[in-house]
């Protein structure tokens, strides 16, 4: 037997329930078949026990998430359970298991668990509980010994390793598409150092995942079989010569193609190390000093580039929360709206809410893609809130204008913008379309009308002196507005107003039109593309 055996599982529950853990059990037992019926029985038992409780009685009503990490040690099997759940105070040392006539569902879990294993441990760090089960293998136990408090050896590590794997998932790049701003690093790496390949690789639970490869090697390794999972143990430069002479590491090693490793440490934002950047070949080498160095600049060129994903990421979250994210009550009126950034964040916005008896609607799109055109946008949205007390859309226009010129001159960036102000009972919508020309109102009849620019975009003309325009909506019509994103999905030009126009009339709620949008976009879209669709019902 090899002198570790590893299994976890990550579930959510509900749906999830101990049918997951016993499969997790079924899964690590062939693995370790020395391990006895009695030890087996025992903590399954246990195991069992604790995630049935913590599954029944820690969710408090809402989902928790768990992840569950058995460990087959020669001397020893861990279990550790680490959840989100809510539990008040944990007595495990004044448990023990109740007479025979007491005995019962009601409390004796923690007593069961005592009776089965050696040690029982609890401890919450960060919001999350964190149960540790040890018992010792039968062949090491004392004939008849009564069992003993066998502290754990991995507890530590394990709530390490879930705070790891967390921060690998926060970031949101495991099992994302191939990306050319990794590619460089790895195709550099190869040819730099004049090995057989190279990989970004990810240890996600039990896998490792390659974000990047250059030369030979699977996408998906066996946590147990990758030398980058023992990369991340330490922040250093990890280097094995000769992979099938080294004892420990030898399974690891693939004769004729993984004999020689390299590896330096990835790490989140955080801190936790997430995964290695390594090189490899299927020979023994040597491994210099100045060739570490280079490696450790490599890998911090990645880490930079990581760094930048997970900001991204952020961003785009905090760009999505701007977004309504409710619709707005008002009979005989329904809207809907899109925004489909090109990168993780976009220049385009669109937003809606009440004022008066009725609602404010907008849609912007700032010169430009990315976090620059994203935070232009923002200020947009939120000095057109702040003016909506106004009441008049080319005031709120003229003071979003005020604001910005300076960060618009400086960035060179410009924003085209429909501002405007719905009455939900006359169906007038007074509006300000500052260079966007990118409306249209689809006509009951079939009739399709464009709403035309009559003045620049913001950032273009200081002088411009705002004025608005009005348009009324009858039952049955539909006021579609979109970015210039949207000509590029069809023809490139104007005519994609009519086609979009046309849906609108054909489609029985604005959703599918803005569905049917987001189809077309998806994986296609050269720009960022944003829609909102107003329809009068009757």
């Amino acid at each position: 037997m090899s002198d570790m055996v590893t299994r976890t599982v990550r579930l959510t529950a509900p749906p999830d329930t101990v049918d997951t853990v016993h499969d997790l059990l079924d899964a690590l037992w062939p693995s370790v078949p020395d391990v006895s019926a009695r030890d087996r029985m025992s903590l399954d038992t246990a195991i069992i026990e604790l995630a049935a409780n913590v599954i029944q009685h820690a969710n408090r009503g809402k989902p928790i998430t768990a992840t569950l990490t058995v460990i087959a040690f020669p001397d020893r099997i861990e279990a550790t359970l680490s959840d989100s759940g809510e539990v008040g105070e944990v007595d495990i040392e004044g448990r023990s298991m109740p007479a025979a006539d007491e005995l019962a569902e009601s409390g004796r879990g923690i007593a069961l668990m005592k009776a089965l294993v050696d040690t029982v441990e609890h401890r919450r760090v960060d919001g999350f509980n964190h149960w540790t089960l040890v018992r010792e293998r039968e062949q090491v136990r004392q004939p008849d010994a009564p069992p003993r408090h066998l502290p754990s050896v991995s507890i530590s590590g394990i709530i390490d390793e879930m705070a790891r794997q967390r921060a690998l998932e926060e970031m949101g790049i495991l099992d994302s598409p191939p990306e050319d701003r990794f590619d460089r690093v790895t195709r550099l790496a190869k040819q730099l150092f004049g090995v057989g390949g190279a990989k970004i690789n990810l240890i996600d639970g039990d896998r490792q995942w390659s974000k990047s490869t250059a030369g030979y090697g699977d996408e998906v390794v066996p946590r147990d079989k990758a030398v980058c999972a023992v990369t991340i143990e330490d922040d250093r430069t990890f280097v094995v010569q000769d992979l099938l002479a080294d004892p420990l590491l030898a399974d690891r090693g693939v004769p004729g193609e993984v004999e020689f490793y390299a590896g330096h440490p990835l790490q989140a934002p955080g801190g936790e190390r997430i995964g290695a950047l390594c090189v490899y070949d299927g020979k023994p080498r040597q491994f210099s000093e100045r060739e570490k160095e280079m490696l450790r600049d490599l890998a911090d060129w990645v880490q930079q580039e990581l760094t930048a994903s997970h900001e991204l990421s952020r961003a785009a979250e905090v760009q999505q929360g701007l977004l309504p994210q409710s619709l707005i009550s008002m009979p005989d009126w329904d809207i809907a709206g899109m925004c489909l950034p090109a990168r993780a964040v976009g220049g385009d916005f669109y937003d809606w809410y009440p004022v008066g008896e009725g609602a404010a609607i907008t849609l912007a799109d700032t010169m430009g893609k990315g976090i620059g055109s994203a935070i232009i946008a923002a200020t947009v949205r939120a000095v057109l809130r702040s003016a909506a007390r106004f009441g008049d859309v080319a005031g709120a226009v003229d003071l979003a204008a005020a604001s910005l010129n300076a960060d618009l001159d400086t960035t060179g960036l410009f924003v085209t913008l429909l501002h405007g102000r719905l009455d939900m009972d006359s169906g007038e919508f007074t509006y300000v379309d500052a260079g966007h020309g990118l409306t249209v109102v689809a006509r009951r009849d079939g009739a399709i009308e464009r709403l035309r620019s009559h003045t620049p975009p913001l950032g273009v003309d200081l002088e411009t002196e705002w004025q608005s325009h009005s348009v009324i909506l009858n039952p049955g019509d539909v006021l579609v507005t979109a970015s210039d994103g949207l000509l590029d999905l069809y023809d490139g030009t104007l005519d994609a107003l009519d086609k979009i126009g046309a849906l609108a009339l054909l489609a029985s709620t604005s959703a599918e039109v803005t569905d049917a949008v987001r189809a077309r976009a998806r994986g296609v879209a050269p720009d960022d593309v944003t829609v909102v669709v107003v329809r009068r019902d009757g």
